[in-house]
C-alpha cells in the first residue's frame, strides 16, 4: 500500500515538473518572439540620442550618491533623477546581471555582499562610501533589509555620509503593522480596528457577535505568498475557522493582526520624509498585483493624514503607506505601512526637483513635491504585451491602446535607452531559464521587481 502511494506521488510529481517545463519553455518562446520590439525601440534610440544627447547639467553643489539594490525599476528612477540634476550617482547590488548597471546615469557599479549575511551586507556597504566618498546613501530597500539598512544608518555616521532612512526604532515600528496602527491611534488619525494575535485560541475565543464588521488576518511581517489571501472572519462555521487557522503558523515568533475588514477604494502612496516634513508625495490608486501608476491628484485626505502622521513621528526616509477609502463613511484608513521606497516614484520621470526633496536642507514653503500634472501612467512593456492576450471585448481593446497612447514604459528613457533593452532580452529570459534549469514552478513574471512567483 505504501510503495502504491509512493509510485503515485512520483506519478503527480513528474506530471507536474512536464507542466512546469512545457509552460516555462513557451514562456521563452513569447519572450524570444517579443524581443524584436525592444531592439528596434533601442536602436532607433540610440541613433536619435546620438544627435541630440546633452551633456550631463554642471552642478557646482554637486554631491555623490550611492543607491542600493540597483536591479529595480524604482532604483533606476532614482538613478537618473539624481544624475538629470547633476550629481555623481554610484549604484550598487548583490546581483551581478543587474541590467540598470549599463545606465548612463551611473557613474559606478559595485556589487555588494548578499544582505543574508547581515555582516558582510554592513561591510560592503561601508567600504563603498569610504572608497567612493559618499555623502547620501539612499537605500532602497526590501522587505527583508528595511532594518538592515537602519543599521547601515548608523555605521555610516562616522564617515560623514547621511542615509535617506528611518532609526532602527522608528524603522520596526512603521514595518510592524501593529505597532504602526498603535502609533497612527495614538496620533488621533483614522486606524481601523486591529488585535495582534500570538496564538489561534484567540481568535477562537472572540466573540464576534459584538462587532458590526468582519475581521482579516494577516503577518504582522511582510508576507508575500499570503498578503492576497484574505479570509473573512468569522468563517461560515467553526469547523472553517479551525481548518483556517490550522493552516497558519500563529504563535510569539510569528504574530499576526487581525484587521478590520473595509470595503472601499485602495490608494497606495510613496513618501520621502525628512525630520517629520514630508517633501515628496505620490497618491495612485492600487491592486493586489500593481503595474500601473497614475497620480491621484485630488487625494487631500490621504496627504493631510500622511503629512500628519510624520510630522507627529518625526520620521525620516522613504515611506510607503496602503490606504483604504470606506465606501461607507468616505473616511481613509491605513492598511499596513513600509519603511521603504514604492514603485510609484517612476510617476516622477519628468520631475526636475526629485533630488532637491532628498537632499534639501531648507523647509519647503508649500505642499510636498508631487508628480507634475502632465505626468503619464507608467507601465511595463511586456506586462501589457501580456494583457493583450486578455483582451476579449471592444472596451478591453480601447482600454490597452490608451494604456500605449498616453502611458510611458517604466524603464525607457529617450537618453538612456540600455537597460530598457537589456531587462526584456536578458534579464528576464536568463531569469526564466534559471527557473527551467532548477525546475522552479512560478505562476506570474513580474516585470518591475524582476521575480517570478
Amino acid at each position: 500500500m505504501n510503495s502504491s502511494r509512493l509510485l503515485h506521488v512520483s506519478r503527480l510529481f513528474q506530471s507536474a515538473n512536464l507542466y512546469h517545463i512545457i509552460k516555462t519553455i513557451g514562456y521563452i518562446i513569447l519572450f524570444l518572439l517579443a524581443s524584436p520590439l525592444p531592439f528596434v525601440i533601442t536602436c532607433v534610440t540610440l541613433i536619435l540620442h546620438s544627435i541630440t544627447r546633452k551633456p550631463q547639467k554642471n552642478n557646482p553643489n554637486a554631491k555623490r550618491i550611492l543607491i542600493s539594490n540597483g536591479g529595480k525599476t524604482k532604483s533606476l528612477q532614482l538613478v537618473r533623477s539624481f544624475y538629470s540634476a547633476g550629481h555623481y550617482v554610484v549604484l550598487t547590488e548583490s546581483y551581478p546581471y543587474a541590467t540598470n548597471r549599463y545606465s548612463r546615469c551611473v557613474s559606478r557599479f559595485y556589487l555588494s555582499a548578499d544582505s543574508n549575511n547581515e555582516f558582510e551586507y554592513i561591510q560592503s556597504i561601508v567600504d563603498i562610501v569610504q572608497r567612493e566618498r559618499i555623502d547620501y546613501f539612499i537605500p532602497v530597500s526590501h522587505s527583508s533589509t528595511e532594518c538592515l539598512d537602519a543599521r547601515i544608518k548608523r555605521a555610516l555616521i562616522p564617515f560623514n555620509c547621511e542615509t535617506i532612512h528611518g532609526d532602527l526604532e522608528q524603522v520596526q515600528i512603521l514595518c510592524d503593522k501593529y505597532a504602526f496602527m498603535d502609533r497612527a491611534r495614538s496620533f488621533d488619525l483614522t486606524v481601523p480596528k486591529s488585535y495582534r494575535i500570538t496564538d489561534p485560541k484567540q481568535i477562537l475565543t472572540f466573540d464576534f457577535s459584538k462587532e458590526k464588521c468582519q475581521f482579516i488576518l494577516k503577518r504582522i511581517e511582510y508576507d508575500f505568498v499570503n498578503r492576497t489571501n484574505l479570509v473573512k472572519l468569522p468563517c461560515d462555521t467553526r469547523e472553517q475557522m479551525i481548518n483556517y487557522l490550522n493552516s497558519l503558523v500563529i504563535n510569539e515568533e510569528y504574530p499576526w493582526i487581525m484587521q478590520e475588514f473595509i470595503i472601499g477604494k485602495e490608494y497606495c502612496t510613496h513618501g520621502t520624509v525628512k525630520n517629520g516634513e514630508l517633501r515628496l508625495h505620490v497618491c495612485c490608486e492600487s491592486l493586489p498585483w500593481l503595474l500601473n501608476y497614475k497620480h491621484v491628484d485630488n487625494k487631500l485626505n490621504i496627504l493631510n493624514w500622511v503629512k500628519e502622521f510624520c510630522s507627529k513621528a518625526n520620521t525620516t526616509g522613504q515611506i510607503a503607506f496602503d490606504f483604504i477609502e470606506s465606501y461607507e463613511n468616505g473616511l481613509v484608513y491605513p492598511l499596513e505601512c513600509n519603511a521603504r521606497t514604492h514603485t510609484a516614484i517612476t510617476t516622477f520621470s519628468n520631475h526636475p526637483l526629485v533630488a532637491e526633496a532628498y537632499l534639501g536642507t531648507e523647509r519647503l514653503l508649500n505642499e510636498p513635491i508631487q508628480p507634475k500634472s502632465n505626468a503619464r501612467l507608467t507601465y511595463w512593456l511586456y506586462h501589457e504585451l501580456w494583457n493583450i492576450f486578455k483582451i476579449r471585448n471592444i472596451q478591453d481593446l480601447i482600454k490597452q491602446w490608451k494604456v500605449f497612447l498616453h502611458g510611458k514604459e517604466a524603464l525607457y528613457s529617450v537618453d538612456d535607452p540600455l537597460p530598457f533593452f537589456l531587462h526584456y532580452t536578458v534579464h528576464l529570459p536568463r531569469m526564466i531559464i534559471y527557473h527551467l534549469l532548477h525546475i522552479i514552478p512560478f505562476d506570474k513574471i513580474d516585470c518591475n521587481l524582476s521575480f517570478c512567483f
